[in-house]
């Protein structure tokens, strides 16, 4: 046979590959909360995948009338279709119990996909979250996440470490550690997914610094949006990136 020639496509298969593009954008779109911008707040999100389908988790949910939001960022292990499928099962669990208290909700969210981890041998790291406008207080768990800055009107910018496990690394019956931090007016408090650190040219200083340009951003998800455009069109890591600023 000549070299360079290939076998014709059987027919259907331009179809089965824009159904199965179609597809992995539906659940990317899924996965990826739309921007929410309040009366006193404004809390946005971007987020890029590896491998098609990703391992990270992002939700942002606004319950006016209780007067609070929920906010989730979290990465599974590894990437791809495995990944993703347990960021889907996680996020789900966490959304069954999204009205109750942070500790409370990544307690059932856990034992809900405990197994589901256990067998695939994985873990995630996440950061949950209830905001009350009324006062700027944030309610959350960090579970093995540590990647969140707060960005001060001083100019100062304090990492959050964080305080307990991983998804599907606390042991059973160890309760999880609910903090408390306080979004003043002008702040802002970036969490991330650790995909940051593999894009080009970051360094250990990249989610200080990029707190610090997006709290004086005249538009954060503009701001976040192009941020990830610059990366290019290759990432080695699905990054995830969620801003939450309080208007001055």
């Amino acid at each position: 046979m000549t070299t360079g020639m290939h076998a014709p496509a059987a027919a259907g298969d331009d179809e089965h590959g824009m159904s199965g593009a179609y597809w992995v954008d539906a659940v990317a779109r899924a996965m990826r909360p739309a921007p929410a911008v309040l009366d006193e707040y404004t809390i946005a999100t971007t987020a890029r995948s590896a491998r098609g389908i990703s391992g990270d988790l992002s939700d942002v949910a606004v319950d006016e009338k209780r007067g609070y939001a929920t906010i989730t960022v979290g990465d599974v292990m590894g990437k791809g279709l495995a990944s993703g499928v347990l960021a889907a099962n996680l996020l789900g669990s966490l959304e069954v119990f999204r009205q109750e208290p942070p500790g409370e909700a990544v307690d059932a969210a856990e034992t809900a996909t405990r197994d589901h981890f256990e067998r695939a041998s994985a873990f995630a790291t996440l950061f949950h979250a209830r905001l009350r406008f009324r006062d700027g207080r944030i309610e959350f768990v960090d579970a093995g996440h540590g990647l969140t800055a707060h960005a001060h009107t001083s100019g100062a910018v304090e990492r959050i470490p964080s305080a307990d496990f991983p998804i599907g690394l606390q042991p059973a019956g160890m309760p999880r550690l609910p903090r408390i931090l306080h979004l003043a007016p002008g702040e802002l408090l970036l969490i991330v997914s650790d995909g940051l650190f593999e894009l080009p040219g970051a360094t250990i200083d990249t989610l200080t610094q990029l707190a610090t340009n997006l709290r004086t951003a005249p538009d954060l998800q503009l701001a976040l949006s192009a941020f990830m455009k610059a990366a290019g069109p290759n990432l080695d890591d699905d990054t995830t990136l969620t801003a939450i600023r309080r208007h001055p």
